[in-house]
């Protein structure tokens, strides 16, 4: 039998190896990728990529209820239903997949020249790009229901194990074909063929590791259509939100400003989504985890769960949020070249968003996790109307550094009231319980890091890789202590008994 507990923590180690070799990856290839490409290119190839993102909104949000329905049956060993779940979303990807493919063709054939590259080459080779990333997620929709559910069935250490062979084949491959002269078209056929391999490899495990999952038309079901529909309207309403909270800032730029705005300000943002990326390691296998505990036992475990989630991850947030804001001038000045020194100030901005966002991921899990999710999108739909009110005043004014204060403005404000408020009220606490678990973790990361920087700094001015290196190991260091101290008693048992072993 499956023991929930053991398994949630295997997949949250597998998950933060997954994004420790992702941000290796982003910290070498990055620089790497600006400097064949060039940054109107780059920023063409950033441009596109996110504009290919938006056709994910035609997901419906069938993906979240995937993963609710699967973990909540497979608590009860009700294999019958799973089977309904997997082949009825099975015919709905696959109708989906060819809107998708559609869709893409008819917005470069009649959209993608709005967007501002003044070079006619880098336009068609641009549009050919977005055609072909077009063919990989009308893919990445029809494999996803037996190719991308092994984590439903609290699986996500082989879902890991697959995504970090995927990545670092993927970026093996793109670095050949940009020493071999290529370009973006080819970098898209790289994505496209490493996906078809990595779906059809996982859809394998798990007919082999869930016997009694299959495939038949015979279980395609309207009822289960009906309840997955129900549960995806609102997941729906918020895979919208986050496309355009988190995949529209460089079309933004790209759209009133330029490529090269688009260019400079992605690497700093795309940091910042790796540190929510950490942050989701634990937060994914949370969902499937929170659905199965919620099936046999009360609401004060996963109140538990939260309160003591959200200040370690407040005190991780911070302490990050910290560093980036005291460094982020000289880790810029050694990874990119001269033309992207202001993606310093990007990352600066940026951070203190973040630090108030990431504690809250956690929350997101939970309301996914007992349909609950509801009160999420209304959280999301301010924001980002908020997000896009402000982004056409303040790149006006400011260019690239508007747009992150047209990110950062709304999660300050909402992350610290509404969506905290919200919460109290589904895990059953105090508004004020939870803003103080958050308040003094995160006081706690500030008051540890800052002083620990700018001493190190002092002692050892980070000009060089060594240098920064050396600095940033001092902080982990006297994070690590006094988050040990930090963490409950429980938990800290658990870390004891983990080292011991």
């Amino acid at each position: 039998m499956l023991n929930v507990s053991r398994q949630f923590f295997r997949n949250i180690f597998s998950s933060w190896s997954a994004y420790v070799v992702r941000i290796i990856i982003t910290f070498f290839f990055v620089p790497y990728i600006t400097s064949v490409l060039g940054d109107a290119r780059y920023g063409t190839w950033v441009i596109i990529f996110q504009t290919i993102f938006y056709f994910s909104l035609l997901d419906c949000g069938l993906t979240s209820a995937l993963t609710r329905y699967i973990s909540k049956f497979l608590a009860h060993h009700d294999f019958g239903n799973i089977n309904k779940v997997l082949n009825t979303a099975n015919l709905l990807y696959l109708v989906t997949g060819a809107l998708v493919f559609g869709g893409v063709l008819a917005f470069v054939t009649l959209f993608f020249h709005y967007f501002k590259i003044s070079d006619p080459d880098l336009l068609h080779e641009g549009k050919t790009a977005l055609i072909i990333l077009g063919g990989f997620m009308a893919f990445n929709f029809i494999a996803l229901p037996f190719g991308n559910t092994l984590g439903a069935f609290h699986r996500y250490d082989i879902v890991n194990a697959l995504n970090i062979s995927e990545e670092i084949i993927r970026t093996g491959l793109m670095v050949f074909m940009l020493t071999q002269g290529h370009g973006l078209v080819a970098l898209a056929l790289v994505i496209l063929l490493m996906t078809v391999v990595k779906h059809l490899v996982a859809a394998g495990i798990l007919l082999r590791l869930q016997p009694r999952v299959n495939i038949s038309a015979a279980d395609i079901d309207k009822p289960t259509a009906r309840m997955l529909f129900k549960y995806s309207s609102v997941s729906m309403g918020i895979s919208l939100c986050w496309l355009i909270l988190y995949n529209t800032d460089s079309a933004l730029l790209g759209l009133m400003s330029s490529s090269v705005a688009a260019a400079v300000y992605n690497p700093g943002a795309q940091l910042m989504r790796h540190l929510r990326n950490a942050i989701n390691a634990a937060a994914v296998p949370l969902v499937p985890a929170i659905s199965h505990i919620e099936s046999t036992s009360d609401l004060s475990v996963i109140r538990s769960v939260y309160l003591r989630a959200i200040k370690y991850v407040s005190f991780f947030s911070f302490s990050v949020a910290a560093g980036v804001v005291i460094y982020a001038h000289d880790f810029v000045g050694l990874w990119l070249t001269p033309e992207f020194a202001q993606t310093a100030d990007v990352m600066r901005i940026l951070a203190i968003g973040t630090a108030v966002l990431l504690p809250q991921i956690i929350g997101d899990a939970i309301l996914f996790a007992i349909e609950e999710h509801r009160k999420l999108l209304i959280v999301l739909v301010c924001e980002s109307i908020f997000k896009l009110v402000l982004a056409v005043f303040l790149i006006q004014k400011y260019g690239l550094l508007g747009m992150a204060l047209a990110v950062v403005i709304p999660q300050v404000l909402l992350f610290t009231t509404l969506y905290p408020y919200m919460m109290s009220r589904v895990v059953r606490t105090s508004y004020w319980r939870i803003i103080a678990n958050v308040t003094m973790a995160g006081f706690t990361g500030l008051v540890i890091t800052a002083p620990a920087a700018f001493l190190l700094q002092w002692i050892w001015i980070p000009t060089t890789w060594l240098g920064f290196f050396g600095n940033l190991f001092g902080i982990m260091i006297a994070c690590l202590v006094v988050g040990f101290f930090l963490v409950e008693p429980q938990d800290r048992q658990r870390i004891k008994g983990w080292i011991e072993k």
